[in-house]
């Protein structure tokens, strides 16, 4: 594989992402640790090696179980009581849209995990809470957030009419679709970018569920960050997938790339431009409320929290050290130097519920073998009056992972907001070239307390960075 380091830098620009980095998520990180152990549990529950799995088990764990609308609290006894019970039988168990937030002394996993076992499954989110000894990772608590019991289907109509991600102005019907339900060859469409490797097939419409094909010709609203930007219809149906790469190499493998099920829209292109969303217009249009630039006081603020957060310190040591190799002086803000500001977003849901302050920063410094990098995300729920406003931390800050919130939306009518964002990456994910994994837009929702469960279509890098 070709490696354009200057390249990825002009792609990085153009598509409003982060800058890359290779060697962030090399082997025995704690990020990869945490993946690691997380391999493990999956084997065990899917090989039905109980034993291995109770020692993934630290003896002070607590976890809830959840089957459809019941719940219960367990001890390590009662856990693995009620578990063994459970590796009696076949059981299969997936882990999907998987996030790592760790550090050297405990580690939270955020997946959505289905379930299956005879003629019962389920799907729902869930965390891993690990905490760190000399052996590794162990997990201290565990809980599946909410327990959907209803048939699995090839798509969840019901939440594509709530909220569907737009790419290149198609809307994304499934992330997960089944191959079968293409026909003919992969062709690759011309762009403007010719590194942008968008591949097209067509959809043989007798395969899809019915469900999806009477999709066609309804009416949508296309969305962003600011509201509706056209009303449209749904179109014709592709299987697609695109990917950053180099066009005089051997065309992609179908399989190397993000696949989706997309529908066309029929509407005006121009006004429709720019849209990263889509919501049925039988439903009702969401109050979207727009990230805003914070008043000075409470922007000092963001900024002494962000700064005293023990990720951040952790990056600023290594940015020291770098710092006064390469230049011999005073050390600056590892965020907040030369041409490198944070990005700071103050969302004001209603006038009478908290705010939420976002601080984002990256960090790239140097070559890939000698620099320093670093990237991180913070978000807090700011209490109190104007006076004496507190901050208190409503995400899971890591070193690896960094995001800008541009909106909060109540998408499913169940009270909590959720943020859409632009330019995700996480270098806890890399992949085999070394880059990251990342979304130029997504979304982000809470589980409790906690804004932790990003999801969005992404564009896989296939190029070396260095």
């Amino acid at each position: 594989m070709t490696c354009y380091r200057g390249m990825l830098r002009r792609l990085v620009a153009l598509a409003g992402l982060l800058p890359l980095w290779s060697g962030i998520a090399l082997a025995g990180t704690p990020q990869q640790d945490a993946r690691t152990l997380l391999n493990r549990w999956l084997e065990d529950q899917n090989t039905g090696d109980f034993a291995d799995y109770q020692k993934l088990y630290a003896d002070d764990f607590r976890g809830v179980r959840r089957s459809g609308p019941r719940s219960a609290t367990l001890d390590r006894t009662g856990w693995l009581d009620d578990r063994k019970r459970m590796f009696a039988k076949k059981m299969t168990v997936e882990a999907e849209n998987v996030r790592v937030f760790a550090g050297p002394s405990s580690a939270r996993i955020v997946l959505t995990q289905r379930w299956a076992s005879g003629t019962y499954s389920d799907v729902g989110p869930k965390h891993l809470v690990l905490r760190h000894r000399p052996s590794g990772y162990e997990i201290v608590r565990e809980e599946l957030f909410a327990s959907d019991t209803r048939r699995p289907t090839a798509v969840d109509i019901a939440a594509f009419r709530q909220f569907a991600f737009v790419i290149e102005g198609e809307v994304v019907i499934s992330m997960h679709p089944d191959e079968g339900w293409a026909k003919g060859p992969a062709q690759i469409d011309k762009n403007r970018d010719r590194f942008l490797i968008r591949v097209r097939r067509q959809v043989d419409l007798k395969k899809l569920p019915p469900e999806v094909v009477q999709l066609a010709g309804s009416p949508v609203r296309l969305m962003d960050a600011r509201g509706v930007r056209c009303e449209a219809k749904l179109g014709g149906f592709l299987l697609r997938s695109q990917q950053w790469g180099d066009p005089d190499e051997a065309p992609p493998e179908w399989s190397s790339t993000a696949n989706f099920l997309v529908a066309k829209v029929e509407g005006d292109r121009k006004t429709c431009a720019g849209a990263t969303w889509a919501r049925s217009a039988t439903r009702p249009a969401p109050v979207i409320t727009t990230a805003e630039a914070p008043p000075a006081e409470l922007k000092a603020r963001a900024l002494a929290a962000f700064r005293a957060l023990p990720e951040s310190q952790a990056i600023q040591r290594r940015f020291a050290t770098w710092s006064a190799h390469e230049h011999h002086q005073p050390v600056a803000s590892w965020f907040d130097h030369g041409k490198q500001h944070p990005t700071i977003r103050l969302i004001r849901i209603t006038p009478n519920a908290p705010m939420l302050l976002s601080v984002s920063a990256t960090v790239n410094e140097g070559g890939c073998e000698d620099g320093v990098f670093g990237s991180l995300w913070a978000l807090w729920r700011v209490e109190g009056g104007p006076e004496k406003p507190r901050l208190s931390l409503w995400n899971q800050p890591d070193e690896s992972m960094t995001l800008t919130p541009t909106a909060a939306v109540d998408v499913d009518g169940d009270g909590q907001v959720e943020l859409l964002f632009d330019g995700f990456s996480d270098y806890g994910a890399a992949n085999m070239f070394g880059q990251p994994q990342v979304l130029e837009h997504g979304i982000v929702r809470p589980l409790g307390n906690s804004y932790v469960n990003v999801e969005g279509p992404e564009t896989p890098i296939l190029i070396c960075p260095c």
